[in-house]
């Protein structure tokens, strides 16, 4: 099977201490160098992958980072950053041109709300970010994430998003094993907010086969869905490829300038693969940084969801770059 993306982790390190995420409280350690991960994205192409997904904890915290993404340019992968933007307005400059799909985190329509979720204070930062980028011919999108809790202030980030001039992205909440996140599980009454909120405005998108996959109860061990080995390679801030995915990650080998033979090779990987979505941890399971792309693996109802999604949204991303022509 041929990956299609590298959730590729950068740093563990962050800079917000978000209420829903304790990433930033894991123990520090030495985080891999450019080498090593230029050594990585050689592989990844070896291994036919086109999109890396860099993300963290906060990616502007590497020093390196623009660096990273110039080489991951350089080979030809799409790329995409999610950040917080608390480093943003300061890395704009050397980051343009290198991002491929842009996201800023957004908790909520006001200040109050987003810098209560994220632990600090940044939402004029985000507000600052997003004109900093239109400004320098981005195509930012406001990543906001759908829970229980917010699901009724939905069109007040649509209506947001419609002054700042940009999309956004409705992200329902994942579940998973043990009732992670269990405050912010996907409910029908999200479910419902996510579609309503679609049609009244033009600027919001989401992604049709995870609402689907909610309604369906999520990954289901005895007929799974999830291909998290197949269509994922993840890989950790220090240099290890995460089995079977990084939030329930079971085992971390350390690659050491092999990842190409470990993933095609190893008999620990043909061992995730032969039980990707099958472990107990997988049962209910929502993550969609790994549902997503195994979505396209298999031609089912998520798949062709899937395919309409991502039609729609390429279709509104060029509709965005010709009005910022025009403009």
């Amino acid at each position: 099977m041929t990956p299609l993306v590298a959730n590729y982790y950068l740093t563990y390190r962050c800079n917000a201490r978000c209420h829903f995420c304790d990433i930033w409280a894991l123990e520090p350690k030495k985080e891999a160098d450019f080498e090593t991960i230029r050594h990585n994205l050689t592989d990844l192409r070896r291994l036919g992958v086109k999109y890396v997904d860099f993300t963290g904890g906060e990616p502007l915290l590497r020093r390196d980072v623009a660096q990273i993404y110039a080489e991951a340019k350089r080979q030809g992968f799409y790329t995409s950053m999610t950040t917080n933007t608390i480093l943003y307005p300061r890395r704009a400059h050397e980051m343009q041109g290198l991002v491929d799909f842009l996201n800023f985190s957004l908790d909520g329509p006001d200040a109050e709300t987003h810098d209560q979720s994220r632990g600090v204070k940044i939402f004029d930062t985000l507000v600052e970010s997003v004109k900093i980028a239109l400004s320098l011919g981005e195509f930012p999108v406001l990543n906001h994430t759908v829970t229980a809790q917010n699901f009724n202030r939905i069109h007040e980030v649509a209506e947001l998003g419609q002054r700042l001039g940009v999309r956004v992205w409705l992200n329902p909440a994942f579940t998973a094993h043990s009732n992670y996140n269990s405050k912010k599980n996907p409910t029908p009454d999200m479910v419902v907010a996510i579609e309503s909120a679609a049609r009244q405005y033009s600027n919001v998108g989401y992604n049709k086969a995870a609402l689907e996959f909610i309604r369906a109860g999520g990954n289901n061990t005895q007929n799974p869905r999830c291909k998290a080995v197949d269509a994922v390679i993840a890989i950790s801030p220090h240099d290890e490829l995460l089995l079977p995915c990084y939030h329930f990650a079971q085992t971390g080998v350390p690659i050491n300038g092999r990842l190409y033979e470990l993933y095609k090779q190893s008999e620990v990987v043909e061992d995730y693969r032969q039980s990707q979505g099958k472990l107990s941890v997988c049962e209910g399971c929502t993550v969609w940084c790994y549902l997503i792309p195994s979505f396209f693996k298999g031609l089912d109802k998520y798949w062709l969801l899937n395919q309409v999604t991502y039609a729609g949204e390429f279709l509104a991303r060029k509709r965005f770059l010709q009005r910022a022509r025009i403009a």
